[in-house]
């Protein structure tokens, strides 16, 4: 949903707005019109922790020489329908750029790839890239992993981050399929807007205390963990991401500091990835994979809703009737997250941030 109360932004001058600011910070034009791509596109689906904000969280990592302003991926290893690539320790969306065309290329002519990544940072909202995959007409699966925050179920030793999950499909006459998940119940980033909102409270569900104990107090969840999605299943899940963007990627893992970087522990920048591309038409006709995804979808959103339930939706529904609202009326930012993009463009001397 959009933000309650906040102020609008038109995304193209978003962009433009933030594509100086990272350019002020050093990053090349190019780099710094593909992050922002991301970063609007999570505003405009309403996923506003994974969007324009985290140039706040950007900045100060730059000017501290921890995040490479100028983005060097390298590749590892290429062998087959697998690849290893090195993010460089620069912004992850463009490795992500790279390590998802890659998987499309490769999946284009083996059928099916796997490309990871080492010595990356954050790559933003995973469904940007999956989705990427998915316009080509491919089947497509990514994964990250993240520093030691949240504990094995049960325990309360950090060992993973919110490890997020994402896959997308083709269908055909709409936009993909798009499912984009954190294993844990919300985002770790989601605590940062509440904090910044000021808000002493929190959802049940979200976090519990140091000791492992449920709490809806924003403090005591400063100072414990965020829990599993669904419990034990979502730890599993987050198990899976560990394994597939941490071991697998050759990449940090639990609480293993695995990097060049010399930031570490729950500061740690250094993550690891992969993306899993598929190309349904070695097994099924060309365009029928997608026509199927059609017709499932439509039983999907035409089956009939539960007791107190409007309609029912496929994943990814909400977000794209809310970029479609966003993209008229223009991006509806909260007033912390303007006010502290406001208070970086001042300190590296931009402009400040249009609003309508």
């Amino acid at each position: 949903m959009a933000n309650p109360t906040g102020q609008r932004v038109d995304p193209g001058v978003l962009r433009t707005w933030g594509t100086e600011l990272l350019r002020k910070l050093g990053v090349p034009v190019n780099q710094a019109e593909l992050v922002m791509d991301s970063l609007i596109d999570a505003d405009l689906r309403g996923t506003y922790s994974h969007g324009s904000r985290l140039l706040v969280t950007y900045a100060p990592r730059v000017r501290a020489g921890h995040l490479a302003s100028d983005t060097k991926v390298t590749v590892v290893r290429d062998v087959g329908a697998m690849a290893l690539l090195d993010g460089g320790l620069g912004f992850g969306q463009i490795a992500a750029y790279q390590a998802v065309d890659l998987a499309a290329e490769k999946a284009l002519t083996a059928g099916v790839a796997v490309v990871a990544v080492r010595e990356t940072t954050h790559f933003g909202a995973l469904g940007y890239f999956t989705a990427r995959a998915a316009r080509r007409g491919l089947l497509a699966i990514a994964a990250q992993n993240g520093p030691p925050m949240v504990p094995a179920f049960g325990g309360v030793t950090p060992l993973f981050a919110t490890n997020p999950f994402s896959y997308a499909a083709p269908v055909a006459n709409q936009d993909p399929l798009i499912f984009d998940i954190a294993t844990t119940a919300v985002a770790g980033n989601k605590l940062q807007q509440v904090l910044a909102r000021g808000e002493t409270t929190i959802p049940n569900g979200w976090m519990t205390d140091r000791e492992g104990r449920p709490t809806r107090d924003t403090l005591a969840a400063t100072q414990g963990f965020l829990q599993w999605a669904g419990g034990h299943k979502g730890y599993g899940l987050g198990l899976l991401v560990e394994t597939l963007a941490g071991v697998l990627a050759d990449a940090p893992f639990g609480t293993a500091e695995h990097t060049r970087s010399p930031v570490s522990g729950r500061g740690r920048l250094a993550k690891g990835g992969t993306f899993v591309a598929i190309d349904p038409s070695v097994l099924l006709p060309e365009g029928v994979f997608a026509e199927r995804m059609e017709a499932l979808l439509a039983e999907v959103r035409s089956s009939v809703p539960a007791a107190g339930v409007d309609r029912v939706m496929a994943p990814g529904d909400l977000e794209r009737e809310l970029r479609d609202e966003q993209l008229r009326q223009g991006i509806c930012l909260e007033l912390s997250t303007v006010e502290q993009l406001s208070s970086l463009a001042v300190d590296l001397g931009v402009r400040t941030l249009q609003t309508a």
